[in-house]
């Protein structure tokens, strides 16, 4: 090989590794968001909680990384929480998600705790209705008191 060559391999290799620098042409993918078809199409009960004059509540969950059962627990959680708050009962909720992995395998564990400080009020609720945004993979539940 002539060494004549041999000088434009650095030159080559920095403009390669350059190139890569250079802004991309495509444009990025937009994020789901709720577009103003996709926030009338969502059901009347997400605006208008409450039924028959008892107290109701929404919780939303986007989709979770434990899958669809872990996603309606929590939107059940939230929903739970609101009517909560809506009763003048206190609430704190803590979420605790932990990895264990190794290089073949890994676990997600996800525990979620509500606290409410109560004062002697009781929390009980019925599922009423749930609907998934198929837009953006939202669930959406709707609970009332009983």
């Amino acid at each position: 090989m002539n060494v004549k060559y041999l000088s434009y391999v650095p030159i080559l290799l920095g403009a390669l590794l350059l190139s890569g620098c250079l802004p991309s042409t495509t444009p990025p993918t937009p994020i789901a968001v709720h577009t103003e078809s996709s926030l009338t199409s969502l059901p009347k009960w997400v605006y208008e909680t409450s039924k028959d004059g008892k107290m109701g509540g929404v919780g939303i969950s986007k989709p979770h990384i434990n899958g669809k059962t872990a996603q309606r627990i929590l939107a059940i959680s939230r929903a739970l929480d609101e009517i909560a708050r809506q009763m003048g009962v206190e609430v704190s909720s803590i979420q605790k998600i932990s990895t264990v992995g190794t290089s073949q395998s890994a676990q997600t564990n996800l525990e979620s705790y509500s606290f409410q400080t109560t004062n002697g009020k009781v929390v009980t609720a019925k599922i009423q209705s749930f609907w998934e945004d198929k837009t953006t993979d939202e669930l959406y539940v709707w609970m009332v008191v009983e």
